[in-house]
């Protein structure tokens, strides 16, 4: 009698129960799992990370680019302040070179020069307006060209002497009929510097802003002094109150080649001058300017 063999359990797929037992990764000899990467994934990770880097480096190419630029940018502007800088200082050196030279030039280059700076200070004044305020005639101006010494405050008493030597200072006239010479500077300090390098044998007077008009036309009157030293605005105020007579007045000396911490000069930078030295050539008959 032949034995039956036992029953073999079905495999998954044959148990007609209507269900799919097949599942991917299953060794059909021994059950096991095999567990694999899906090539897609690593294909688009591959791309993330290249796209990334290709921005990174985007990125960084252009901040370097962009520095580039401003560090060119930042060293022309610097060259350009320099050669400003430079422009300037030449400028401003040419300018005192100027200022300090014009005084030993003949009366006609005087004489232009103030009549450029009138011009420049006072663009919309005729021809006409211009003669008649400001503008000196040539005549009217004292040639000291010869005179070659420094321009310097030690050298002032023998400039005075030699601008005034057909003048007696020390012997004043019966009468006050007002100075002799006149001496404009910059400053009441500079004024009270001139001053002391006069001599004591001539009388001399500052007029300065510390004291009031009246004061000034009283010590006027009682000292009758030869020489009047004194700021182009105080000096303008005196002569337009009828405090400074200038009967008497035959020098104007402009202290022209002295310059204060700033380079400024009487002449150049203080527009009251210009006024008050065609007052004093037009007023007094026989006055000149002469620069110092």
């Amino acid at each position: 009698m032949k034995r039956k063999a036992p029953p073999q359990a079905p495999h998954g797929d044959e148990l007609d129960d209507g269900l799919d037992y097949a599942v991917d990764g299953f060794d059909s000899d021994d059950g096991a799992v095999a567990v694999s990467a899906s090539g897609d994934n690593d294909s688009d990770e591959g791309e993330v990370v290249s796209t990334t880097k290709t921005a990174d480096s985007q990125d960084s190419g252009k901040r370097e680019n962009s520095t580039g630029k401003s560090v060119a940018k930042a060293e022309k502007q610097r060259r350009l302040k320099e050669k400003m800088a430079l422009k300037k200082r030449r400028r401003m050196e040419t300018e005192v070179t100027v200022k300090k030279s014009i005084a030993a030039m003949e009366p006609a280059v005087i004489a232009d020069y103030i009549a450029k700076k009138a011009r420049l200070w006072h663009p919309k004044l005729s021809s006409i307006e211009l003669d008649d305020q400001y503008l000196l005639p040539q005549s009217r101006v004292c040639d000291m060209s010869f005179w070659d010494n420094e321009r310097s405050l030690p050298n002032f008493k023998s400039f005075l002497m030699s601008c005034t030597k057909s003048l007696d200072l020390a012997d004043r006239k019966e009468g006050n009929r007002g100075p002799c010479v006149i001496v404009i500077c910059i400053s009441a300090i500079r004024v009270c510097d001139v001053r002391r390098t006069i001599p004591k044998t001539v009388k001399s007077v500052k007029i300065i802003a510390k004291n009031s008009i009246n004061k000034d036309g009283q010590k006027l009157e009682s000292f009758n002094p030869a020489i009047v030293l004194a700021t182009p605005e105080r000096l303008k105020n005196v002569v337009e109150r009828g405090v400074l007579k200038l009967t008497d007045l035959e020098r104007v000396i402009v202290d022209s080649s002295y310059l204060d911490s700033k380079a400024r000069s009487v002449l150049d930078d203080v527009p009251e001058t210009l006024t008050v030295m065609k007052r004093l050539v037009t007023d007094a008959e026989r006055a000149q300017i002469a620069l110092f």
